[in-house]
Formats: C-alpha cells, sequence, structure tokens
C-alpha cells in the first residue's frame, strides 16, 4: 500500500511541475526571456526525476527483490499435518530457483504436479501457473533464514502449510 502511494504521489507531483514548467517555457518564449526559459527547464527536471524513480523501482528494485526472495524460497517442502498432537509428512513440494516447480502428493489444493511459480504476486503472493501458462493458485509466504513456509488456502479452514525442509 505505501509503495502503491508513493507512486500516486510521484506521477501527481511530476505532473503538476510538468504543467508548471510548460506554462513557464510558453511565457518564456512569448516574452522572449531566457531567464523565464531557464527557470522553465529547471523545474522540468523535477517531473524527469520523478519518472526515473518509477523507472528505477518498477524496472531494477522490485525485480531485484522478486529474484532474492525466489533464491530464498526455493528448495524443498514437506507438508506439515498434525493430527493428535502427532506431526506427519507426507507430500513434497520442490521450488527451483529458476521458476519451475514440481509436487507430488494428494492434498487439497489446486497445482498441478509441476508448472512454474513466481514471487510479487498480489500482496506479494507466490504464484503458481500450471505446464500451459495458466494461473492456477496463491500461496502465501512466511519466515525466512532457514524458517521459510509457504501456505496454500491461507484464510480457508482447508489451510495446507509446507515447512522447508532443512539442508544439512
Amino acid at each position: 500500500m505505501l509503495e502503491n502511494l508513493l507512486f500516486i504521489l510521484l506521477i501527481f507531483t511530476g505532473g503538476i511541475f510538468l504543467l508548471i514548467s510548460l506554462i513557464v517555457l510558453l511565457f518564456g518564449i512569448f516574452k522572449k526571456s531566457q531567464k523565464l526559459k531557464k527557470i522553465g527547464f529547471g523545474i522540468g527536471i523535477i517531473p524527469i526525476m520523478c519518472l526515473g524513480l518509477i523507472i528505477f523501482w518498477y524496472l531494477i528494485a522490485v525485480p531485484s527483490f522478486n529474484k532474492s526472495e525466489m533464491e530464498e524460497f526455493s528448495g524443498s517442502y514437506k507438508i506439515q499435518i498434525i493430527e493428535k498432537g502427532k506431526e506427519k509428512t507426507n507430500s513434497e513440494l520442490n521450488l527451483f530457483s529458476d521458476g519451475t516447480y514440481k509436487f507430488n502428493g494428494k492434498e487439497n489444493i489446486r497445482i498441478a504436479k509441476s508448472g512454474t511459480w513466481k514471487t510479487g504476486g498480489i500482496d506479494g503472493q507466490f504464484e503458481f501457473y500450471d505446464e500451459n501458462g495458466n494461473l492456477i493458485e496463491y500461496a502465501s509466504q512466511f519466515g525466512g533464514n532457514g524458517n521459510e513456509k509457504i501456505i496454500f488456502n491461507l484464510y480457508d479452514f482447508n489451510e495446507v502449510r509446507f515447512i522447508k525442509i532443512k539442508s544439512e
């Protein structure tokens, strides 16, 4: 949400200063004033900077964050089912850092046996696609630094929780 507010603020600020810059430039051209032209060009730097920040954020920063998150969460996950105080694991989800996954299990989630996944979905969720590229499921991620968890159906009573297998 903060990202959206900053985006709106940058667009609004850039648009206002672009309009002011164009008005000052037009007055400078009609009055043949070099001083007004220089002021107009000086004010025109602000919309360029706003546009540069937007381009930097969406073309460099966000993809970099998503790539590092994908590398952090790639690995093997076992499903966690708790029955009568005992923890059982029987399904496995393998997320690869190249954006592919393999799932072997019969749990109550709608992902295919193999496909692709990516980070940076709605509200930062993971998106899972089938082999044809169709979006089939979202998952919420939690933790980090060796305590990664991926949860499908987070707000449903059929929540399915995967916990990363620690490599030794």
